[in-house]
């Protein structure tokens, strides 16, 4: 699974970056600015983004839908310490896949990780049964 954490607190992010390592991510990039985030959606498909909203600069609300267009099937989690922020929004409503606050504990995360891995692997089944896909 490929995971993008986007946060602007180094402590966060080092949390869920070293999280997402212990639940066996095979690739996990780290941004600390929506402008970043942008670069590395643009390089790389990911499974899974962790989205803050409230960044200097380029906010986790001013890339959410260039972000989702970019990673189409991605699991998008806007963690925030300001959900209200996001609550209501057009724009989160639309993209993202759900809103955690923070601090998020490990056992959230791990069954986020969970059950994003388990949807990884039935698409990757659903495109299995297909005509001359491999």
């Amino acid at each position: 699974m490929r995971v993008l954490v986007v946060d602007d607190s180094a402590e966060v992010a080092d949390f869920l970056v070293e999280s997402a390592k212990l639940f066996e991510a095979e690739q996990v990039d780290r941004a600390s600015s929506g402008e970043e985030a942008l670069a590395f959606a643009t390089r790389t498909t990911y499974d899974l983004i962790t989205l803050d909203i409230r960044m200097p600069g380029v906010t986790g609300l001013d890339i959410l839908s260039v972000i989702r267009s970019l990673c189409p099937h991605a699991v998008i989690a806007i963690v925030s310490g300001y959900l209200a922020d996001a609550v209501g929004s057009r724009s989160v409503e639309s993209y993202a896949d759900l809103l955690i606050s923070k601090p998020i504990s490990l056992d959230k995360f791990k069954r986020l990780m969970g059950l994003t891995t388990q949807l990884v692997e039935v698409r990757k089944q659903i495109r299995e049964l297909g005509e001359g896909t491999k």
